[in-house]
């Protein structure tokens, strides 16, 4: 079985663990590793080039994050997204953005630099490159909902990272979302809350999230 780990060079540098951690996570979101399959240690250690103990380590992990479920004898078989699960990720992704959305402008807080810089990184990316599109997604609202200076909030957000990022995988992949408008919307968010404009802001937040809704219609048609 041959798997595409993502940027081999990116992974340079980084403990074995974290190596096998996100090798077998850009399986899982590439659609390398589909959802009902099972991923054994032994073909885990072939595709990342990491020996079992990391690698079952890496599995773990993947499990406590929602991406896998731990077989005694079969394991570790990736999740499947419900509907049912589908719809309550977006309703609580729209709860937790828009009141991020909410206290970023009622406090006028500043927005931290970092928001730009990943919009430019996301510009400067090859539209090819859906596993980087959505790791700069992914820290472009971790960032946004930081920025509402709730600690809490942000516990809730990054709960959600794993199947805001399968979404966000599969959306891309089957059209429902487009790089460049992701990236138009992202400046769209930025321009709003710096001047603290909270209609407007939610406005852009509400369509930038509405593909979810019908990504869910879609998968369960």
């Amino acid at each position: 079985m041959i798997v595409d780990t993502g940027n081999n060079g990116a992974l340079e540098g980084l403990s074995a663990r974290d190596r096998a951690y996100q090798g077998v996570r850009a399986g899982i979101l590439k659609g390398d590793f589909p959802p009902g399959s099972f991923i054994e240690e032994a073909m885990a250690c072939e595709v990342t080039g990491v020996s079992r103990s990391p690698v079952r380590e890496a599995l773990n992990r993947l499990a406590a994050e929602g991406y896998l479920e731990l077989h005694r004898r079969r394991g570790a078989m990736v999740r499947a997204l419900s509907a049912t699960e589908l719809r309550d990720l977006y309703e609580v992704r729209l709860m937790v953005e828009t009141h991020a959305v909410r206290k970023i402008c009622r406090e006028r807080r500043a927005l931290p630099e970092e928001l730009l810089r990943l919009c430019e990184a996301h510009e400067a990316m090859p539209a090819e490159d859906l596993l980087g599109c959505v790791e700069i997604n992914r820290l472009f609202h971790q960032a946004l909902v930081a920025a509402a200076g709730n600690r809490v909030l942000v516990d809730v957000f990054d709960g959600l990272q794993a199947p805001l990022s399968r979404v966000a995988m599969v959306s891309l992949q089957q059209g429902f979302g487009k790089t460049e408008v992701i990236e138009e919307e992202h400046r769209e968010m930025i321009a709003a809350l710096s001047v603290h404009d909270e209609a407007r802001a939610l406005a852009v937040v509400e369509r930038h999230l509405a593909l979810m809704p019908r990504l869910q219609s879609a998968l369960s048609s």
